[in-house]
């Protein structure tokens, strides 16, 4: 039988490298060949690495946008055994968790990792934005500090720091000359993190508890929502700081 694709999902802000970051995992980080499809948001501007991804043979490039908290999406020509969600760098990164999942589920698909491009120098100039950076964080495994050309190395340290203290289990590493150190480890499907939302748990009889559900069974604090329909956790939104 053969294995379910792996979907990538790939959150942070408009030029945070993650096109270029993009590009190397799916050069470098795949077993040569492998046949890659490549959702790419549909209201991204062009970026310098686009040329670079186009040119890549075992890739298959479809345009999507996030609508009505659905994944709407071109036609697929070709099979892929590895695929990529750059999510809106401007939107809800739960309302793309929520929505991709959905996709992965209706079409037997597997969420491997979520990876977190940090913008350095824009969230050490917008401290306040932090709370969506977390959110991003939340269902990251990996967390790459990327455009870091005016961050100081104390704030950098801070910011991992925080998150050690936190006990939270994702990785973080620095991109280096627009590079990740090892593009391979990236797409290991293994969960480090902290969100169980995307991963398959094995039910367990609710008469076991009886105050309170385990961890696992509760609600995604980011997905939840109130009787109103919004969120449990709202996130704020990103574009008042883009739009500064």
């Amino acid at each position: 039988m053969l294995e379910s694709p792996h979907v990538y999902i790939l959150f942070g802000i408009p030029q945070s490298e993650r096109r270029t970051t993009l590009c190397d995992l799916i050069e470098n980080g795949l077993p040569q060949g492998t046949p890659a499809l490549y959702f790419k948001s549909k209201g991204e501007a062009p970026d310098p690495a686009d040329a670079s991804i186009a040119a890549l043979d075992n890739l298959q490039t479809v345009s999507w946008e996030l609508r009505d908290g659905k994944v709407q999406h071109e036609r697929i020509e070709a099979h892929a055994e590895a695929i990529f969600f750059l999510t809106p760098g401007e939107a809800d990164p739960a309302e793309s968790a929520e929505a991709i999942k959905a996709w992965s589920d209706n079409n037997g698909c597997r969420i491997a990792r979520g990876i977190t491009l940090i913008h350095c120098d824009f969230l050490q100039a917008n401290p306040a934005a932090q709370s969506w950076f977390e959110a991003c964080i939340h269902f990251s495994d990996f967390i790459l500090l990327a455009r870091r050309e005016n961050t100081t190395q104390k704030w950098i340290k801070d910011f991992q720091t925080q998150f050690t203290k936190a006990h939270v289990p994702s990785r973080f590493e620095l991109i280096k000359k627009g590079r990740p150190q090892n593009p391979s480890e990236i797409l290991i499907p293994e969960a480090r993190r902290v969100s169980l939302f995307f991963d398959e748990l094995i039910p367990i009889e609710e008469d076991a508890f009886e105050d309170e559900l385990p961890e696992d069974r509760q609600p995604d604090k980011y997905i939840e929502r109130l009787e109103s329909g919004r969120r449990a956790c709202p996130i704020p939104d990103i574009r008042k700081w883009l739009k500064k």
